[in-house]
């Protein structure tokens, strides 16, 4: 009797059936934040670890607020989910991180005594950089590796000398060529003064020593550009109205467009370390000291000097001026015929001038603010 084929049909469909359903579940690997669900909780949190429970595969996001899967959510009659704001966009009763169209973003614990989340900006400028969509918390964390600007000093100057001379002294001969019988005179210089009765040959006047000796100094005025860090940190943290997670958690995105970090962060004044969970550590100064300057102008007097001249007269009071001869240590021969003189001492020279030079370094100051991200 022949055989029905009608079992063997039966068990290869079983057989069809069965290898359908096997999965090998060691192709998904396991990713940094629990993905959103329709409940809104995703992941535990609130310890200060920040750790969530780790899910399966979910798709990665653009940097954009708004969910690129929008046509795909089976949603009601509104736009587009916006997946920071708060709201329904898309009136299928899920907000935010809890709607299926916001695959790209997570809930995220945040560590208590943290600030976050946010995404990071660390390099040149902060301050030209916008903070990208749906982000309108902006904070400026410090920097770090700070530039080396010297102040830049005007130059240093030396007004006209003034000088403290001793009395000019004269050595008087009784001979016309500085021989013979002599004596040396101290020569009052606080006015004219008269010399009847003194028989003149010739003479011998030395230039003044000096007592003291300054000049006025000027300049040194120090121009100092802003104190600037070669890397400049900047945080920028979603609204306060994002939602879709559990109470101590926020909605957050799993990547982020250049030039902001990769990751999640969480960040903290001071210097700390790390929650769990957010292992990538950058430490910003949110303070500076800034002690450049210039140094002091000031001037050698070194070369200063005085000078002394005598003029005689042929009238008492000092009229009738005959001729002025400087006190240089030659002789003065012929000596005029005169009744009054009168001496005057002046500073010659000029002063060095020294300084103005650069001083001084910008230094961190002790304020910290510690960011740590998750990738």
């Amino acid at each position: 009797m022949r055989r029905s084929a009608f079992p063997s049909v039966t068990a290869l469909v079983a057989l069809l059936a069965a290898s359908a359903c096997t999965q090998d579940f060691d192709q998904f690997e396991p990713e940094l934040f629990p993905a959103s669900s329709a409940s809104g909780s995703g992941g535990s949190g609130g310890d200060g670890g920040g750790q969530g429970t780790t899910a399966s595969t979910a798709s990665t996001a653009s940097t954009a607020s708004t969910a690129s899967t929008a046509s795909s959510g089976g949603g009601g009659g509104g736009g587009a989910e916006q997946c920071l704001n708060g709201d329904d966009d898309d009136d299928d009763g899920a907000v935010d991180c809890a709607d299926d169209d916001c695959g790209g973003f997570a809930c995220i614990a945040v560590p208590e005594n943290w600030q976050g989340p946010g995404v990071l900006y660390a390099g040149p400028a902060a301050a030209d950089v916008a903070c990208p969509e749906g982000f309108p918390t902006r904070v400026d964390v410090g920097g770090r590796d700070l530039l080396d600007e010297p102040a830049t000093c005007s130059a240093c100057s030396c007004g006209s000398p003034t000088a403290e001379c001793e009395a000019p002294e004269v050595t008087v001969y009784r001979g016309d060529s500085c021989d013979g019988f002599n004596a040396t005179l101290e020569v009052p210089t606080d006015g004219c003064f008269s010399i009847n009765g003194l028989d003149l040959g010739s003479y011998r006047g030395e230039a003044p020593d000096v007592d003291s000796a300054r000049c006025a100094p000027s300049g040194g005025e120090a121009t100092v550009p802003p104190p600037r860090f070669g890397t400049e940190g900047l945080v920028c943290a979603p609204g306060p109205d994002s939602g879709g997670c559990a109470a101590g958690e926020a909605c957050a995105p799993r990547e982020i467009d250049a030039p902001f970090e990769q990751g999640v962060c969480v960040w903290r004044e001071g210097e700390r370390r790390c929650p769990q969970g957010f292992d990538e550590r950058h430490v910003f100064a949110s303070s500076l000291v800034d002690e450049r300057g210039c140094t002091r102008c000031t001037c050698d007097a070194d070369g200063v000097g005085c000078a002394a001249t005598l003029t005689f007269f042929r009238e008492a009071g000092c009229e009738a001026p005959i001729e002025t001869v400087s006190f240089d240590g030659s002789c003065a021969e012929d000596a005029p015929s005169a009744v009054s003189l009168l001496a005057e001492v002046t500073a010659t020279g000029s002063c060095q001038p020294r300084g103005g030079a650069p001083t001084g370094e910008v230094a961190a100051g002790d304020d910290r603010i510690t960011v740590c991200c998750a990738r």
